[in-house]
């Protein structure tokens, strides 16, 4: 892939990241050698820190590991989540090169608010990897006619920009552990004596006006990173 060293909203690490995170889900099996951080330097046309720098973050989020004198190594071929990727399910799925799938699991109005719980996943070759069971609550006042909306083929953010001219930008959230019902653990192809995390609040726009209430259960399948100051 050309890394866009020009784009809004996305540094060129994180293109490589993703790029290189593609083609591991698509074309490689764990155990497999990953090309040499010279030739990813002069694949996307950067420095060599720049691809430590990458490579590194991808030794973060364990998809690979990286050995000293002999070079990087792939670990997982499942992709990992970002749990506070709040861009758009859609938009990151197809970021890592593959296919979002989403099954409506409920699409209801209540009180005059859309409820809409959706199962998420992306498929890497022929298999669906499920990543999320979402739930979002959305005022049909301010939304009227979102509840018409096919979610199983259409983005519930790239709707709101596309028709509403509503910018998702913040998030005020909870995280909580939890043990998944057995109904979740099967949705999510887990166990269901596995702890999960589960996040719960508000998405709202730069101007905090609500977009959303969400609660988000995260299969392990997710990358939970903080960066905070002491």
């Amino acid at each position: 892939m050309a890394i866009d060293k020009h784009k809004r909203n996305s540094s060129i690490r994180a293109q490589i990241v993703a790029d290189i995170q593609a083609s591991i889900l698509k074309n490689m099996q764990t155990g497999d050698k990953l090309p040499s951080e010279a030739a990813y330097a002069r694949q996307y046309d950067v420095t060599r820190s720049t691809i430590q720098k990458a490579l590194k973050d991808l030794e973060d989020l364990q998809m690979i590991d990286r050995v000293q004198g002999k070079g990087s190594f792939v670990k997982l071929t499942k992709p990992k989540i970002d749990m506070f990727n709040f861009k758009g399910f859609s938009d990151y799925a197809l970021q890592l090169g593959t296919t979002p799938v989403t099954r409506v699991l409920k699409q209801e109005i209540v009180d005059h608010h859309l409820i809409l719980q959706r199962l998420r996943g992306i498929k890497t070759s022929d298999e669906v990897v499920q990543l999320t069971l979402d739930e979002s609550h959305l005022n049909l006042e301010q939304f009227p006619g979102l509840e018409q909306t096919d979610f199983e083929q259409n983005s519930l953010y790239q709707t709101l920009r596309s028709q509403f001219k509503v910018y998702p930008a913040t998030a005020n959230l909870l995280v909580t552990p939890i043990m998944p019902t057995v109904a979740q653990a099967e949705l999510l192809e887990v166990t269901d004596c596995q702890p999960l995390l589960q996040v719960t609040g508000q998405v709202r726009t730069a101007n905090n006006d609500l977009v959303e209430t969400i609660k988000i259960i995260y299969s392990d399948q997710s990358n939970f990173k903080f960066v905070v100051g002491v």
